[in-house]
């Protein structure tokens, strides 16, 4: 059994208090832990964003040129129609990039919004806090992170 320094046992009232000291405790690492989180997801979404934009940089001039190389190309197999050379080399490109944004909206959906090492042990520490202040079990509301969308609605249709 636990005793205090005099040698008599702790009263309720200490022993409550400890639980609710160490509940803000555990709630104060729980949120350390959610700002990591962030700061980590938003580091990586910043180094991956500058890495795409580079790149798409890069992309469009080559892309650019290597159109007007593939027209020219082209202009050589059907001379004098050189704008049907430039209406094939578009319309492929724009499939391509069609073809792309749908792989890149498939892969947006794959993205979660919610940090989920630190909702599920804050979604088990607020019941002990709450009873520990007096608030029943239907007092206590679990939780939630709102999207703007269900998670299982897609951005695009497959």
């Amino acid at each position: 059994m636990l005793e205090n320094q005099n040698g008599s046992p702790p009263g309720v009232a200490s022993m409550v208090g400890g639980i609710v000291e160490d509940a803000q405790k555990l709630v104060r690492q729980e949120i350390a832990l959610a700002q990591r989180e962030i700061a980590q997801a938003w580091d990586k979404g910043k180094t991956a964003g500058a890495l795409l934009a580079g790149a798409l940089a890069v992309f469009i001039v080559g892309g650019v040129l290597l159109g007007i190389m593939l027209a020219k190309l082209l202009d050589q197999a059907w001379p004098n129609h050189e704008w049907v050379c430039f209406g094939i080399v578009g319309g492929v490109v724009v499939l391509l990039g069609r073809a792309l944004s749908y792989c890149g909206l498939h892969r947006i959906n794959e993205v979660h919004v919610s940090l989920p090492q630190t909702t599920e042990p804050l979604r088990e520490d607020v019941q002990p806090v709450a009873l520990s202040r007096g608030l029943s079990d239907e007092d206590v509301q679990p939780v939630a992170v709102t999207r703007s969308r269900t998670s299982t609605e897609p951005l695009c249709k497959s």
